[in-house]
């Protein structure tokens, strides 16, 4: 019976099912799922959705712009109590202080916004103009300028504790730098900060696109300073990357991301005064100068020799004059006959002075009124005697620390050359190797010339090389261009090169001076020495060795070198066709002229090169 069932019930099984039973099993089964697996799908759905909220706010933290404010006190390391101060868009590391509700800045700040105020040895404030130098006593309120006395109403410059400090309005007032002041705030611990903008010339400025964050360094993580205004002025100061640097309206200097400037625009930043002007003594036409080395009197008696066959020089500039003492007295090797016999020959002459004379102390000398007045009445007193035309000012021993006071010296003796009506020339090292307390824009707006000495790449003393490639010679007037019109450049050429000796320590002997550095050939240790010479005797030099020369290229200069007494000899040449490269570069960047050093150590064949130049660049 059993099996019958069996049997049956695999039957009905077999049986096909009638619609609508189907459709009700389908229905239960569906419900009895959804009634199974809804509270697990939600959950499920709950958490994944969660998750990705998660993951977002992570990923936004970590790649969202970031929203903290700047710490003021921190970032600017002052209270809301000071006022800190920047000079075109930096902050120059000190603070002003503030005295009868008037603010003053340090001396040393006053300088760092603009070189000209000079505190003298006598406790004089002097502030140097194109045609006058205006001393002012400490806590005086007058001063006299162009002839007339003038009350300013309060104390320009007082001292205390050793610190003098300038009144910024006093500043603002009489030099034409342009001040704009901001306000402290205390609940935000704010510093007030004060912002000077002064040397004139084209700048750029645009319109907030709209309400952004403008933070302290280039990054959306950065912290804020402020925030614009649509439509607000912004000061362009520089960009990186997509980051443009900015002043606002409000007082803060930070960056923004550059799409939210818009309407950009240069305009012309001019003082808030009018400042005399500086006049000029230049020459009409391109500088072709050459210097000439005078060891004795009797050395001036040879000009008509050293003349012989040069082509297109205008101006002379011999070495008469050297500093003699710490009080500014002069030695000199000035002679009239020659000047008049450069006068009939068309050139004009303008006396070198230099300082390196042992016995003078640069400092001790530059840092005295006295003795600054001294050299240039000096200067003065020799131009009127001997006729010169101008005066070429060759101090190579300025240090930092006696910079600012070789600028005053120059604003003295520029003012003193402007009224006399002669040519103030100033050498200077090429920029890019150092040296900056130079100046070179100071001296590019008060001198008439600044001649680079675009030689001693190499030198006595460091390592074998070129004395003057194509592409130092280039740099120097790049570099200078910064700093100077191209109408006041001048750039230095040698006529001169070195034969450098390198040997081996084992051949070198026990008195030799040893150098190690990496521009060796040698592996170990070797002694150097080098020599300076003209351009025929560097040609026959190698020529007896029987060396035929290289060209390099990349130098502009053709090169040889020998063996002899143990020794390698190396010569870098400067000849007619390197110096016709380095015309070719003065032509195209059409700087004022062209200076020689020295005249007597060119050959001939140089001087059709330089006439060539020289008429192409009428």
């Amino acid at each position: 019976m059993a099996e019958l069932r069996s049997t049956y019930e695999r039957r009905s099984e077999q049986r096909p099912e009638s619609p609508v039973s189907a459709r009700n099993r389908e229905r239960d089964q569906n419900t009895g799922n959804r009634k199974r697996h809804s509270p697990a799908g939600i959950i499920i759905l709950l958490v994944l959705l969660m998750l990705v909220a998660a993951a977002g706010f992570l990923l936004y933290r970590k790649f969202g712009p970031g929203t903290a404010w700047a710490d003021y006190a921190e970032l600017y390391g002052a209270g809301a109590d000071e006022t800190v101060v920047f000079c075109n868009g930096i902050q120059t590391g000190g603070t002003a202080v503030t005295k009868d509700g008037r603010v003053y800045l340090p001396e040393a700040l006053a300088a760092g916004v603009d070189s000209k105020w000079y505190h003298s040895d006598e406790g004089l404030l002097l502030y140097s103009l194109a045609n006058e130098t205006v001393a002012i006593p400490p806590s005086s309120h007058i001063y006299t300028v162009g002839g007339q006395t003038l009350d300013a109403g309060y104390e320009i410059y007082y001292e205390e504790a050793g610190t003098f400090y300038i009144s910024v309005d006093f500043m603002a007032s009489f030099s034409g730098v342009k001040m704009e002041s901001f306000p402290a705030d205390a609940e935000k611990n704010l510093p007030a900060r004060i912002f000077f903008d002064g040397g004139g010339g084209r700048y750029e400025q645009a319109e907030a696109a709209g309400k952004t964050a403008v933070r302290v360094l280039a990054g959306i993580k950065s912290p804020i300073l402020t925030k614009t205004v649509k439509g607000s002025t912004l000061v362009i100061m520089d960009s990186v990357d997509d980051w443009t640097r900015v002043r606002t309206e409000d007082g803060f200097v930070g960056y923004l991301k550059t799409k939210y400037l818009e309407n950009r625009q240069e305009y012309e930043l001019r003082p808030t005064v009018k400042l005399p002007e500086y006049t000029s003594a230049r020459i009409s036409e391109t500088v072709c100068l050459a210097w000439h080395q005078v060891f004795s009197l009797e050395d001036n008696a040879k000009l008509s020799e050293y003349l012989e066959g040069t082509q297109s020089l205008n101006v002379l500039s011999p070495t008469w004059f050297s500093v003699a003492d710490n009080q500014g007295n002069l030695n000199s090797l000035a002679d009239r006959a020659y000047v008049d016999l450069a006068h009939g020959r068309g050139l004009q002459v303008w006396g070198l002075v230099d300082d390196f004379d042992e016995n003078v102390d640069v400092l001790s000398l530059l840092s005295s009124t006295a003795a600054r007045n001294n050299l240039v009445n000096g200067l003065m007193q020799a131009a009127a005697d001997y006729g010169l035309d101008g005066i070429n000012v060759d101090f190579e021993g300025i240090k930092s620390d006696s910079a600012p006071h070789f600028l005053q010296f120059i604003r003295e003796l520029s003012i003193a050359c402007r009224r006399a009506g002669l040519v103030l020339s100033i050498d200077n090292y090429v920029p890019a190797g150092g040296r900056s307390w130079y100046n070179l824009r100071e001296q590019g707006q008060v001198a008439d010339y600044v001649i680079i000495m675009g030689y001693d790449e190499h030198y006595k003393g460091c390592c074998a090389g070129t004395n003057a490639s194509i592409g130092f010679s280039q740099q120097g007037i790049v570099s200078t261009l910064d700093y100077v019109p191209a109408e006041k450049v001048i750039n230095g050429l040698p006529f001169f090169m070195r034969v450098w000796q390198e040997t081996p320590e084992e051949n070198a002997g026990s008195d030799a001076k040893l150098y190690e550095d990496g521009m060796s050939v040698y592996d170990g240790r070797y002694a150097r020495d080098s020599r300076a010479v003209g351009m025929d005797e560097g040609k026959r030099i190698l020529s007896e060795h029987g060396v035929t020369p290289e060209w390099l290229n990349d130098l502009g200069q053709y090169y040889g070198q020998y063996e002899e007494d143990g020794s390698t000899w190396r010569i870098w040449l400067e000849d007619e066709e390197s110096i016709r490269l380095k015309l070719e570069k003065v032509a195209e960047h059409g700087i004022a002229g062209v200076a020689f050093w020295k005249l007597g150590l060119e050959s001939a064949d140089v001087w059709p090169i330089v006439a060539q130049w020289k008429d192409g660049s009428r």
